[in-house]
């Protein structure tokens, strides 16, 4: 049996444990050591030999559902389910560790949201000065990783699932559980591009260093987009759109306050919002002087009015607007009405199949009108598996990607929660693999079918050698290329959600699902741990360059 300690099973980590030491790991010598430390962008390079050593566990009380390193400045981020609401936590490693005595340090562990908002993304910024987060409630939140202060919120329209930082660190881009994939600037959150890449989820989205984007989705596919500088005039938005009392109704802000939910009504003379939506929006109703007549369902009202406002879609804003403070002048489930100014200056379609209103303005943009720089969406390759993608990440070059799959989708539905109940095994099979693929090409160049059902992670290591799985099975693999079984095994007490190895190659966090405890000081099984890597025979090497920044985002 194998060994166990703090209540993994540890297989290949002390002493080669089950799988054997056939070429003798070697760990990393003072003079590689100083070499990794002192070589910006360095990384260790080789086989691995194994796991190293005992995990250091940093939470064994609750659900961690996504983790990812810093690639500068020693920090490591997850997101977690507490008592009452999700958090993302962020925790600064030394360079060296883990190694005895220098254990990390929690530096902040700000609230993101409410617990029926599954917290599915987590991203550092390339400096690690910022961490991003996404939810299903739609938000897309930067935090100072330091101390947790918020720099930035946005509210999109759909479930957000998945987040990555482009290597300028100006932008990044957020996937939807609908496809969707949004560029946003950093820190404004501004509106860049958007483009509907998959059918379902957007799993995984992950940069090689010269820009190009990896996008993953439940409908088998990575689709391979270049992100190139581009310059446009924000004169067309799409954005949702449902039917509401017998109102087409869209989501839109005004002065960059909350999203308010306005009905479109031509007949109305005016832009009217309700007294909550306008007080949101940060205008002061007890302060307005001017008034005008506003028909409504219950007959004239006489209404405070807003001179000089701004309303934005996405990239398309209208400025000069005047907004009349109206509660009985809008229609039941709206906070506000799109008048007939709007209707004068936009022109609307609306495409019923994906339930989106195009708005285009009457004229283009307006002459003279500054225009917008941002990164923009260009597809360039689609590579199609028979299988479900779960998660891509790419080596420090951007020649190789690591690829999660499943032959089911990694839905937790009752079926899933009845079978691990009773203690069913779910099968293994081709495509419940990790698998190591050309990022230039979508060639599977290697693939490890050991776990049973889900493989829900995998991560590339930085030379693009090696790879490490994670799954529903519990189980953690440690895979290399040369090998058709693993050099390393760890087993928690849940699920793995999340697998990544550290920029330096040196050690693979792990986010679990814990059993968990309401008695007691509420201690589980590990949830959120960090693990050495053996190499043999390690070498430095040098990621690619990073992309050259792009100018500062146009005010918008």
């Amino acid at each position: 049996m194998s060994p166990r300690t703090g209540g993994f099973l540890l297989a290949g980590l002390l002493a080669c444990g089950l799988t054997g030491c056939a070429h003798g790991p070697t760990g990393v010598t003072p003079d590689t050591l100083s070499q990794l430390e002192s070589t910006p962008g360095g990384y260790l390079s080789g086989p691995v030999a194994g796991f190293d050593g005992s995990p250091t566990v940093l939470n064994r009380k609750d659900f961690i559902w996504a983790l990812d390193f810093a690639p500068r400045g020693g920090r490591v981020a997850y997101t977690r389910l507490g008592l009452k609401a999700y958090h993302v936590s962020v925790w600064g490693l030394d360079a060296r560790a883990p190694k005895p005595g220098e254990a990390p340090v929690l530096l902040s562990d700000p609230e993101v949201n409410g617990q029926q908002f599954d917290l599915e993304g987590v991203a550092f910024s390339p400096d690690g000065a910022l961490v991003a987060t996404v939810s299903r409630s739609g938000a897309v939140q930067l935090f100072d990783a330091a101390t947790g202060a918020p720099k930035g919120t946005l509210a999109t329209e759909e479930p957000l699932v998945s987040v990555a930082f482009h290597p300028d660190g100006r932008w990044l881009v957020v996937g939807s559980a609908q496809g969707l994939v949004s560029v946003l600037s950093v820190p404004g959150l501004a509106f860049g591009a958007e483009s509907r890449l998959h059918v379902g989820p957007v799993s995984a989205l992950a940069f090689g260093p010269d820009g190009t984007l990896y996008s993953g989705g439940w409908d088998g596919h990575v689709r391979v987009s270049d992100t190139p500088e581009q310059s446009f005039k924000p004169d067309v938005a799409r954005t949702h759109f449902e039917r509401r009392s017998g109102f087409a109704v869209v989501q839109g802000s005004v002065d960059g306050g909350p999203p308010v939910v306005l009905a479109l009504d031509s007949r109305s003379p005016v832009v009217v919002l309700t007294t909550a939506a306008a007080t949101a929006s940060g205008i002061d109703v007890a302060f307005l002087k001017e008034t005008l007549t506003v028909p409504g369902a219950l007959g004239n009202t006489v209404a405070r009015v807003a001179r000089g406002r701004t309303l934005r879609f996405k990239a398309l804003t209208l400025s000069g607007l005047d907004v009349a403070v109206c509660d009985a002048c809008v229609p039941q489930g709206s906070q506000g009405v799109l008048g007939a100014p709007f209707s004068d200056r936009v022109d609307a379609l609306f495409d019923e199949t994906t339930a989106e209103a195009i708005f285009t303005l009457k004229g283009g943009a307006p002459e003279g009108a500054a225009s917008v720089v941002a990164r923009g969406l260009k597809p360039r390759s689609d590579f199609t598996f028979p299988a479900h993608v779960n998660d891509v990440t790419v080596d420090a070059r951007g020649q190789r990607l690591g690829v999660a799959f499943s032959a089911e989708l990694a839905e937790r539905n009752r079926t899933v929660y009845e079978r691990e109940r009773k203690g069913i095994e779910e099968p293994q099979g081709p495509w419940n693999a990790g698998a190591l693929v050309d990022a230039g090409s979508g060639q599977v160049l290697r693939k490890w079918e050991v776990h049973h059902g889900v493989v829900s992670s995998a991560a590339i290591s930085p030379d693009g050698r090696s790879l490490a799985s994670g799954g529903w099975d519990k189980r953690v693999y440690l895979f290399t290329e040369a090998e058709s079984q693993p050099r390393g095994q760890l087993e928690f007490g849940w699920s793995v959600r999340r697998v990544r190895f550290a920029p330096d190659g040196r050690r693979v966090g792990v986010a679990a699902w814990t059993p968990q405890k309401a008695t007691g000081n509420q201690d589980s099984d590990p949830a959120a741990v960090l693990v050495g890597v053996r190499f043999a025979s390690p070498r430095v090497e040098t990621r690619a360059a990073p992309a050259p920044a792009a100018p500062a985002p146009a005010a918008q």
